[in-house]
């Protein structure tokens, strides 16, 4: 049985720090990124998809402004919820598998993995909230996705 506990607040210095570790693997993985009010709002795996793609294309992988909203955390700094963002999906796209299987239960071991080496220190009293936060993440449905 699980106890409801109160939800996480991140405070400026661990922000600072998750949007700095974000910075730095996507430089790390020549990733150019950027918030799109038009993005459309796919589940993570699809995401991931795009990701790699733009990544292969050396175009810019537009993460949707709903992103902000996947995490119960809440932020100093409220942009910091798209930075935990794009390491949740670009850990899906790192783990997939050779055959191009998305291995989902392994985004969140990729993520912290990364994440515990480029945060300083200082903010990894956070980890423990941040795993708990990618584990619940429910990936929203498609909704945005145009057929045809």
């Amino acid at each position: 049985m699980r106890l409801l506990r109160r939800r996480r607040h991140l405070n400026r210095s661990e922000c600072r720090a998750i949007i700095g570790a974000a910075a730095t693997l996507a430089s790390m993985f020549d990733i150019t990124w950027r918030v799109a009010d038009n993005a459309p709002r796919l589940g993570v795996v699809m995401l991931a998809d795009g990701l790699v793609e733009a990544r292969r294309d050396g175009r810019t992988f537009l993460l949707p402004k709903a992103a902000r909203g996947w995490f119960d955390l809440s932020f100093d700094i409220p942009d910091t919820a798209y930075a935990l963002a794009l390491v949740l999906v670009w850990s899906v796209a790192a783990a997939r598998t050779a055959d191009g299987d998305a291995s989902n239960g392994d985004r969140v071991p990729v993520a912290m993995w990364h994440l515990r080496h480029l945060l300083p220190r200082s903010a990894h009293r956070a980890l423990a909230d941040i795993e708990d936060a990618f584990r619940q993440f429910d990936a929203p449905a498609p909704t945005d996705a145009q057929v045809g």
